[in-house]
């Protein structure tokens, strides 16, 4: 197909955004992952409110609950995992809650962005729609195994893995365009 915009004398740029249309795929995934992130940020908010923690993650909360206990039973069970981790705690939910909402705001821009810059520069559909699907299949994963009693699930590795592998494939495709781009490969 020819395209009109490309045979004026605007901007490469505005050219591509004229040929391509509406054909562009990474504004419906950043959407989906940003309304992901709200519900991630709000789960963190009804945390803290039901638990009474305005800042922080609860670290701080576990480590005096640990030391009340610790003084009531006059250090006498000083070695105790249930003293010493913070899974039976009630500010371990937070803990979680922040963690998961951070691992996502980690990455989820960085990938987004690239998406959207691969694009720009023609990549394939098919290389978009799998790199910020797997991404967002990733996060799941991840808030799943966090969500377990323990954090300690097959899962947490899984998604942390398949979140790496679009930013990965996206990355070598932006040095691959661009590499095209500055020495006409």
């Amino acid at each position: 197909n020819l395209c009109w915009g490309s045979l004026s004398r605007r901007s490469s740029l505005q050219s591509r955004l004229e040929c391509r249309g509406s054909t562009y795929q990474s504004p419906l995934y950043g959407g989906i992952l940003a309304i992901y992130g709200l519900y991630l940020q709000t789960s963190c908010i009804l945390v803290r409110r039901r638990i009474h923690v305005s800042l922080g993650d609860g670290t701080r909360e576990t480590i005096i609950e640990g030391l009340h206990s610790l003084h009531e039973n006059n250090f006498a069970n000083i070695n105790s995992k249930e003293i010493t981790t913070p899974f039976e705690s009630k500010y371990w939910e937070l803990t979680r809650a922040v963690r998961i909402h951070g691992n996502f705001i980690e990455s989820a821009p960085l990938v987004i962005i690239l998406a959207g810059l691969a694009e720009l520069n023609g990549a394939p559909l098919f290389l978009v729609h799998a790199s910020l699907a797997t991404f967002g299949i990733s996060r799941l994963l991840h808030m799943a195994a966090l969500k377990t009693k323990r954090a300690y699930s097959v899962l947490r590795p899984l998604g942390a893995s398949s979140g790496a592998v679009p930013i990965l494939a996206l990355a070598i495709y932006g040095v691959y365009s661009g590499a095209r781009t500055i020495f006409g490969l």
